[in-house]
């Protein structure tokens, strides 16, 4: 895996451009259940429509309670699964919901304080820092990234998949690697939320075969093992005739 800080434009471009194939190989491994969107849908929504609805520009609209529930369940099917997640999500109140992430957004308009925005929408019931970054995200997809485990893992642990603690402080210091990739190579934060995406997939990819590999069994070769012969088969051994002593008798 090449370091994030010495990849070169034409290589980053290859991450990103191999995206769509690391995806359709998660879904095939991730497939969805009786009700449940296509990670495909999901994908599409998360780096396509969210931004259009919500960054800055003619259309941008407020974000309500059920855009938030349909990135939150892309982030469950697209990375770890957390079982409470969701219904802790679903249980804020709508309007609370709008109006949270109306002031964050509008503070950040004015300030870019990413920091300060993220911490502002961490007050809605189950978001912490990650959940934060990605509602901010599709609200700046050029400056903002997602807190994934991939970013951090190849950005700030050298694609070494080291603990995270999900908090502010690894976000500033994973923002900051993301902006500097991005101002760099000139390309968008989202941009490099999937070449590191890729770029983890890929590395994952190598270990599993290897692991695959050396757990391939050997060939068993078939031994034919030689009956014994019952022992009341086998012939008994003639008896040896007495011997004569050499002695005379006197």
């Amino acid at each position: 895996m090449t370091a994030a800080d010495v990849l070169s434009k034409e290589q980053f471009e290859e991450l990103v451009g191999s995206y769509s194939q690391a995806l359709e190989r998660m879904g095939a491994l991730k497939t969805a259940k009786d009700g449940q969107r296509p990670l495909s849908e999901l994908d599409a929504y998360r780096y396509d429509k969210a931004p259009r609805l919500f960054s800055a520009g003619e259309s941008v609209r407020d974000m309500d309670l059920e855009a938030v529930k349909t990135l939150v369940e892309w982030k469950l099917r697209h990375g770890k699964f957390r079982p409470t997640l969701m219904s802790l999500v679903s249980s804020n109140d709508p309007v609370t919901v709008k109006n949270i992430i109306r002031d964050a957004i509008g503070g950040y308009r004015e300030d870019g304080d990413a920091a300060a925005a993220v911490d502002a929408l961490s007050k809605l019931r189950g978001v912490g820092p990650a959940t934060a970054s990605l509602l901010l995200s599709v609200h700046d997809p050029d400056r903002v990234i997602f807190f994934s485990d991939e970013a951090y893992y190849w950005l700030c642990c050298g694609g070494v998949k080291s603990p995270i603690k999900y908090n502010a402080k690894e976000y500033q210091q994973l923002l900051a690697q993301a902006r500097e990739l991005a101002a760099r190579i000139k390309v968008s934060t989202m941009e490099v939320e999937k070449a590191a995406f890729v770029a983890m997939r890929q590395s994952t990819d190598v270990v599993s075969a290897k692991t695959s590999n050396s757990k391939t069994p050997r060939a068993r070769t078939n031994i034919v093992k030689r009956k014994k012969t019952p022992e009341l088969d086998k012939p008994k051994a003639q008896a040896e005739p007495p011997r004569r002593s050499k002695r005379r008798k006197a």
